[in-house]
């Protein structure tokens, strides 16, 4: 019986990952270059490649005289965009829905804690969610199951008990490697990616509510 709901945050309750490739796209088309949306497209979800885009930008044209200003200020409008944006629509009704039926809540990120936190705390969402993990606390991040893994059990949960809500092929390998259902919802940055492996594949959350989603599942033989 599903008893937990746990979502991936970067582009399922928020859309930062939008926000995050255009604001450096924006400092590419400044030197007259662009970034590869497919190499950025690897890093999506957490992934396994290392990638800087100030390095990248300096292989193409040379040292900038003023990197930690680009960084600064590139960082700066991405935090204004993403404080623009609202949560991602079904979010607050699938949260609204899972405390009414009485489902543990939880988030799994390849971001920061603080990253996480803080952007929930802005919006009142922090208090619902009985377990949080993010990079800071694991070895290894997506597409690994450490993640999921850690909010199961801080949440008293079992995988088998748990729906993840993804939005990249790295994170719904990761809830597929830990025993979880998996909901793929994908966004404008990864709507290309490989989705196979998912359980059920939305456009928005809005699409189908929680208690619906959660019958389809009941159905469904793995």
């Amino acid at each position: 019986m599903i008893d937990t709901l746990i979502f991936d945050f970067d582009g399922v309750v928020i859309d930062t990952e939008t926000t995050e490739y255009s604001t450096w796209q924006e400092v590419f088309e400044r030197f007259g270059q662009s970034l590869d949306r497919d190499v950025w497209s690897e890093i999506i979800g957490g992934g396994v490649k290392w990638f800087d885009p100030i390095e990248d930008l300096e292989s193409l044209v040379g040292p900038l005289p003023d990197r930690d200003g680009v960084r600064t200020r590139r960082r700066e409008r991405n935090l204004d965009l993403i404080d623009a944006n609202s949560v991602l629509p079904g979010v607050l009704d699938y949260i609204d829905e899972a405390r009414h039926m009485g489902l543990k809540l939880g988030v799994a990120s390849s971001s920061t804690r603080e990253w996480v936190e803080g952007h929930l705390a802005k919006r009142g969402l922090l208090e619902y969610f009985g377990a949080i993990a993010t990079r800071d606390q694991v070895s290894n991040v997506k597409p690994d199951p450490e993640l999921y893994l850690t909010v199961v059990e801080g949440l008293g949960s079992k995988p088998d008990n748990a729906v993840a809500i993804e939005d990249s092929y790295h994170g719904v390998t990761a809830a597929k490697r830990a025993g979880l259902w998996c909901v793929a919802v994908p966004n404008p940055m990864t709507r290309d990616m490989d989705f196979d492996q998912a359980d059920i594949l939305l456009d928005s959350l809005s699409d189908l509510p929680l208690d619906s989603l959660l019958a389809r599942l009941a159905e469904a033989v793995r």
